[in-house]
């Protein structure tokens, strides 16, 4: 999105209130970090604990009576291997396929059977099936099969042990002592009576009042202040609640980097969400989640940092290029800066190439009624007249966006996630496009490469980045990476 506005700092909005409900996202950074740390704990620990299985195992059954003929001998030092050096390859490929296999995927380590079933045949039954049929086959196979069943119930048994050894650290666990009872006072306290564990922590308690989130920035500050206070990673909702109050509580806790449950009742059963969790004799409905948490945070932080730093090396000599022709082609700085709104709400300073005269903000009323999208919260004007001629090619190039680089280094933003508006754009937002302040803005976006300035639809835009949101993946960023190329160099969509 350009900017429509001066060369100039953008002042922050003047409504401060809209932005008051992304506030929560300031302390989202530290409940990451602590949810990050425990993911990694965690599965350090499944981890350990599997190795360990497996070693035990294999050693166990290496020193059983086991009648070996010369022509079995290879098969069964396979099988078994009978120096630490086999054994720590053993090992390595098994826990390998349990990873491969998803098996670490959920919290409910006790309910793997058949990940693990399938990783013992990828890492044990897979490489040697052929010798099961050269010689001595029931030996071989009585023998495979003994060392799978021993495998498979040892590591089960394992994993349920260290399930509930260890759930209170399981960071995917809907944990009482790490959620936040929302709701009607009368409710909560059916709740606590009926279904919490008296031998924890007691959740933490915020109860609404009737006209909640009434003044909004008083309303929104005291609902994060006690997620932040609680250190809660997950919400229930109990109790009725106003359409207003459910969908302020959902995006509050979503910016605040919780997970969002319901009670089963009624009105819920309708929202577009399947996932049903029961806990104790109370099902629950997730409602929503965070956008990225844990490994994923750290996945695109990666992959940013990566990319910054090889695109600000790679076109170090474009950038210099074309800081050198607008400097050589029109008065003014070289390179732009403007308030825009990035993660959480939080604003900062984006940079560009200056692709405007000088004197832009005193025109400005010159292109405030040829606006191409129709739409206050999207602006870009067609021919715009203070736009200078080597501006024109730097926007249609997209080469003015270079500097974003040093906003994606700095953590301001991301090489691929939603543009960052404009403050005084945000101030027309209704609740559900806040969605757009859940990651990072980025340099490219879904928007970008399926048409940019061709589609003028604001919804369309919204629709098009919470998808990318839901569905985040590292496949998906690289993907819309290499889209861009061939949309930067088509120029297609571009003003």
């Amino acid at each position: 999105m350009r900017p429509a506005g001066p060369h100039g700092p953008v002042q922050s909005p003047s409504s401060p209130s809209m932005l008051v409900r992304l506030e929560g996202r300031q302390h989202v950074l530290a409940l990451q970090r602590r949810r990050f740390w425990r993911e990694l704990g965690f599965a350090a620990a499944m981890l350990a604990a599997d190795a360990l299985t497996v070693a035990v195992v294999f050693v166990v059954l290496a020193q059983l009576p086991i009648p070996v003929g010369e022509a079995q001998r290879e098969f069964v030092t396979f099988l078994l291997p009978a120096t630490p050096q086999a054994l720590l390859r053993r090992i390595g490929s098994l826990v390998f396929c349990l990873a491969a296999t998803r098996s670490y995927s959920t919290s409910n380590m006790g309910s793997q059977s058949g990940r693990i079933a399938l990783a013992i045949v990828l890492g044990v039954v897979l490489p040697r099936w052929p010798e099961l049929l050269a010689a001595s086959v029931v030996g071989r196979t009585l023998l495979l099969g003994a060392v799978v069943v021993a495998l498979l119930v040892a590591l089960v048994a394992q994993r349920r042990a260290m399930a509930v050894a260890l759930q209170s650290y399981d960071p995917r666990r809907l944990d009482q002592e790490r959620t936040l009872l929302v709701g009607v006072r009368k409710q909560i306290d059916t709740f606590l009576a009926e279904h919490v564990d008296r031998t924890m922590d007691p959740p933490a308690v915020y109860v609404l009042e009737p006209d909640w989130p009434g003044d909004q920035q008083e309303g929104w500050h005291k609902l994060y202040e006690e997620v932040h206070r609680s250190k809660s990673d997950a919400i229930i909702l109990v109790g009725p609640f106003t359409d207003e109050a459910l969908q302020n509580v959902l995006i509050a806790g979503s910016a605040a980097g919780c997970r969002v449950f319901g009670l089963r009742r009624r009105p819920l059963r309708e929202m577009n969400n399947p996932t049903l969790i029961r806990r104790g004799e109370g099902p629950i409905s997730l409602l929503s989640s965070p956008a990225l948490l844990g490994w994923q945070l750290v996945a695109k932080r990666t992959l940013d940092v990566a990319g910054a730093v090889a695109g600000l090396v790679l076109f170090a000599p474009i950038l210099a290029l074309c800081a050198i022709a607008v400097k050589l082609t029109s008065p003014g700085a070289i390179l732009f800066r403007q308030r825009r709104v990035g993660l959480g709400g939080e604003t900062f300073e984006m940079l560009k190439l200056r692709t405007m005269v000088r004197d832009a903000d005193a025109r400005a009323a010159e292109v405030q009624s040829v606006n191409v999208y129709g739409d206050p919260r999207l602006f870009k004007a067609d021919a715009d007249p203070r736009v200078t001629p080597i501006g024109r090619f730097l926007r249609r190039s997209s080469l003015d966006e270079l500097p974003q680089l040093w906003n994606v280094l700095r953590g301001e933003m991301s090489l691929v996630g939603p543009r960052p508006p404009l403050p005084r754009e945000v101030d027309r937002y209704r609740i559900r496009h806040y969605v757009r302040f859940e990651v990072a803005p980025g340099i490219t976006g879904p928007w970008q490469v399926s048409g940019r300035n061709e589609i003028r639809d604001f919804e369309t835009i919204v629709d098009l980045e919470q998808r990318y949101i839901a569905g985040w993946t590292v496949w998906r960023d690289l993907g819309l990476l290499l889209r861009t190329i061939p949309a930067v160099l088509s120029m297609r969509g571009a003003l």
